[in-house]
């Protein structure tokens, strides 16, 4: 044993061996001290360990095998006769003081734990802080139902259910619910508690169950605090399927969270009760399958069908009727139909009508009737009164602040008159309410578009996108050409609803590189193309062209305040607009938009 570490003392190992040890600590020192300034990844430091380990037995077996020499790496003879001990040398104790020292401290950094700078716990500590302070402990979001009923069958009745209870929170001021839009995202998608609450920046998670067996109902709820897994209340219904049971039962759901609430939290919260829409179960059964549907602005002559069965089992169901009239003011917008704008414009106007004879206070129909008169002015060219419109929308805002479709409307009614700064607001309003609702999400950024906060418009769209909240409904193509993104402009020119098929869509995107020469022969041409797949009167196609050739037609831009229609804002059209619409009334009585002014007492111009 004697002579076998001699021999390794002889070869110089046990020197390798010290000198490896001390080295390889200071580089892990190193590379955990710079390894974050220089944007190393998390895992360097475990690579870097994993390499000087594998490294070890490599560098022993070296010093074994061979010998530094003044004439180079030679390999190390066999020793003529056995070697005795050596008294240590100085660099054999300055090698044995540096392994104790990093035995010490390698010990003491694990009894310890990681090693930190000084204030360093503090600042962990308060940035915990603060991300708990910014997810607000009342806060609650309700998950759609699961469906639970024999046949499976019933995922609209669930959601309607969760949905109700929903619109009972909001009411609550205390609380702070989140959105339909938001909460529903997670229906189908198998993530647990925590991670929804997370991704919804709520503290609290009502989810719950519906089976719907026959004439019996049973609803199962359960309130959890996704902060600490807790459930703080739960409980099943059991009751016969009368429409009085379904809304009592949302009803004590919907009182039993606040009471629970605001005991785990020491706030003191009125419970708001839950409203009967009807007292007829299948009526109700109807309205459900039909909201559902007008919501996702899905099937809307199937949602009007079903909304007129409703209204003929309950005449006086006043949101059968109001929803009625939305998803018909809405219905040339997204299905293919002969009826004409002037007739559903009648038709919905009607309907909400008998909804505010049965209820005034309906902030749907409200904001439907409102929404019929705009359309008249902006389609059918028929002269409104804006100071009207607007009141009426005031007052349906004033009555249910998160209605996402009203604010929507009203901030396009003040895209229409110019006041972008007013639109804005809504539309941040609205998203706040309804991150998710894609109307308010995309007016959004076009109206900052409009206004010439175009760096601030791209990275909301970008963003859009990457939330997969956009549709393909609109397209700016004057933001894709700033910007250059020659591929989603010309792919955009090519869907079935712009331009396709069009041999000239490269010459469009150099034309809007440079719109201040005259294109108005690619802009004609181009008009006759739309005409010819019957896309001329598309809102998108209109935005697209008028720029080119601004006398190519008499059409009415979706929005008309955008930098790349300055040229078009000029023309006849757009003037005999402003004032037959009944917008230079409004500017006159309540003051003209900053980009507009009067010119003598008859005329205006507008930048």
């Amino acid at each position: 044993m004697n002579s076998i570490l001699s021999e390794l003392r002889r070869r110089n190992v046990f020197r390798v061996a010290a000198a490896y040890l001390v080295v390889g600590w200071l580089v892990m020192q190193i590379a955990s001290t710079i390894g974050s300034a220089a944007g190393l990844p998390d895992w360097a430091d475990s690579l870097a360990l994993i390499i000087l380990i594998a490294g070890f037995p490599v560098v022993l077996f070296i010093a074994w095998a061979f010998e530094l020499t003044p004439e180079g790496m030679k390999k190390t003879e066999a020793a003529d006769e056995p070697v005795g001990f050596r008294p240590l040398g100085p660099s054999d104790y300055l090698l044995l003081a540096g392994v104790i020292v990093v035995l010490g401290v390698a010990g003491f950094q694990s009894f310890r734990g990681p090693d930190v700078a000084p204030g360093s716990h503090e600042r962990v500590a308060a940035n915990a802080g603060s991300r708990d302070a910014e997810v607000s402990a009342a806060s609650i979001a309700v998950l759609p139902f699961a469906d639970l009923s024999p046949e499976g069958d019933q995922e609209y009745f669930s959601d309607g259910i969760a949905e109700e209870i929903l619109n009972v929170l909001v009411r609550v001021e205390e609380l702070d619910v989140t959105s339909r839009t938001s909460a529903f995202q997670f229906k189908g998608r198998n993530l647990g508690i925590p991670e929804i609450a997370r991704v919804l920046n709520v503290r609290h998670v009502l989810e719950g169950s519906v089976r719907r067996s026959g004439d019996t109902l049973r609803i199962t709820a359960q309130l959890i605090d996704a902060q600490t897994d807790v459930h703080l209340w739960s409980e099943t219904y059991d009751r016969p399927l009368t429409a009085e049971n379904v809304f009592a039962i949302q009803d004590e759901i919907a009182a039993a969270i606040v009471v629970a609430l605001g005991e785990a939290l020491g706030i003191t919260a009125q419970p708001v009760e839950a409203v009967a829409l009807t007292d007829n179960v299948d009526a109700y059964d109807l309205f459900l399958q039909a909201r559902s549907l007008y919501l996702g602005r899905r099937e809307l002559d199937r949602v009007m069908e079903l909304l007129d069965q409703a209204i003929a089992r309950d005449p006086g169901f006043a949101q059968a009727h109001a929803i009625r009239a939305g998803a018909t003011l809405l219905l040339h917008d997204y299905v293919e139909t002969d009826r004409t704008r002037a007739s559903l414009n009648a038709e919905a106007s009607r309907f909400a009508r008998n909804a505010l004879a049965i209820d005034p206070d309906n902030a749907t129909a409200l904001a439907v009737l409102a929404n019929s008169q705009v359309m008249e002015s902006r389609q059918l060219g028929m002269r409104a009164d804006y100071a009207d419109i607007l009141a009426q929308f005031d007052r349906a805002l004033e009555i249910d602040p998160h209605d996402g479709s009203a604010r929507n409307w009203r901030a396009l009614v003040y895209l229409d008159i110019g006041y972008l700064d007013l639109a804005l607001n809504d539309f941040q309003t609205c998203q706040l309410h309804e991150p998710r609702y894609s109307p308010c999400v995309e007016n959004g950024y076009e109206t900052l578009y409009a206004m010439g906060r175009t760096e601030e418009a791209f990275a909301a769209f970008r963003q859009t996108l990457s939330a997969g909240v956009a549709t393909d409904n609109w397209l700016n193509f004057g933001m894709l050409a700033r910007f250059g993104e020659e591929i989603a402009f010309t792919n955009g020119l090519n869907m079935s609803s712009v331009l396709p098929r069009y041999s000239r869509t490269g010459e469009i995107y150099q034309a809007y590189l440079h719109l201040d020469e005259d294109h108005s022969e690619l802009g004609a041409d181009a008009w006759r193309h739309a005409a010819s797949v019957g896309n001329e009167t598309n809102l998108g196609v209109e935005q697209l062209l008028l720029p080119l050739d601004p006398t190519g037609s008499d059409a009415i831009p979706f929005i008309y305040w955008q930098t790349e229609l300055r040229v078009w804002r000029q023309s006849d059209t757009f003037r005999n607009r402003i004032r037959q619409s009944g917008i230079l009334d409004y500017w006159r009585g309540h003051g003209f938009p900053p980009q507009c002014r009067p010119v003598g007492d008859d005329d205006f111009e507008c930048d």
